[in-house]
C-alpha cells in the first residue's frame, strides 16, 4: 500500500474527486433554486429550503476551490496559476477547461450574490440568477469533456440525470401560470394588537 501512494497522482485524485462533488453540489443547488422558483416544494418551507440552497451553493464552491487548488500540484498536467483562473490559458484541452474556469467564475459570482442581495436588490438578483444555466451547462460540459470519470457510457447517463430536472423544472417554470402574491388581509383587532 506504501509503494501505491508513492507513485499515485494524488493530487489528480483530489481533483477528480473534488471537480465531481463539486458539480454534484451545484447540480443539487440548480435543483433546489429551480423547485422553489416553481414552489413545487411549498411556499411555507421557503426560508428552510432557501438556507439549503445558499448552503449547497458554498459547499460547491468550497469544492470548487479544493478542485482547482488541486490541479495546481498535477505532476503531469503542470497547470499553472493561469491555466485555473484565466479562461484558455490552459494548453492542455483549452476549450474544456475554459468551460471549467468560466464555470467558476460564475459560480463565485451566483454565490457572493447571496451576500450582495441587499445591495443588488431583489430583481437585480433575480436577473443575475438567470446566469446559473450557463454556470450549470458549462459545468457539465467541462465535465464530460475534460474529465476521464465521464467518458463512454457512463457521461450520457449522468448528464441525462442531472440535466434533466433542470430542463423539467425550467420548463414547468416557463409555462406554469402565474399568480399575483396573496396579500394576507390583516384585522381590526391584530393591528391594535388584541
Amino acid at each position: 500500500m506504501n509503494a501505491f501512494l508513492q507513485h499515485a497522482p494524488v493530487a489528480w485524485y483530489v481533483a477528480r474527486a473534488a471537480g465531481l462533488v463539486s458539480f454534484g453540489f451545484l447540480t443539487l443547488s440548480v435543483w433546489l433554486g429551480l423547485a422553489m422558483s416553481t414552489r413545487l416544494l411549498g411556499a411555507k418551507r421557503q426560508k428552510a429550503l432557501f438556507g439549503w440552497h445558499q448552503t449547497l451553493a458554498w459547499s460547491g464552491l468550497s469544492m470548487l476551490g479544493l478542485h482547482a487548488g488541486a490541479l495546481l500540484f498535477d505532476p503531469k498536467l503542470h497547470f499553472g496559476l493561469s491555466s485555473v483562473l484565466v479562461p484558455f490559458a490552459s494548453t492542455w484541452r483549452p476549450a474544456a477547461v475554459a468551460a471549467g474556469v468560466v464555470t467558476g467564475w460564475l459560480m463565485l459570482m451566483l454565490t457572493a450574490s447571496f451576500r450582495l442581495r441587499k445591495w443588488i436588490g431583489q430583481k437585480g438578483w433575480r436577473r443575475l440568477h438567470y446566469a446559473t444555466f450557463a454556470a450549470f451547462f458549462l459545468a457539465l460540459g467541462h465535465a464530460l469533456t475534460s474529465g476521464t470519470d465521464l467518458r463512454g457510457g457512463g457521461g450520457p447517463i449522468v448528464a441525462a440525470l442531472a440535466a434533466g430536472p433542470v430542463i423539467w423544472l425550467t420548463i414547468y417554470r416557463i409555462l406554469m401560470p402565474r399568480t399575483a402574491p396573496t396579500v394576507r388581509k390583516t384585522t381590526v383587532a391584530e393591528t391594535r394588537g388584541v
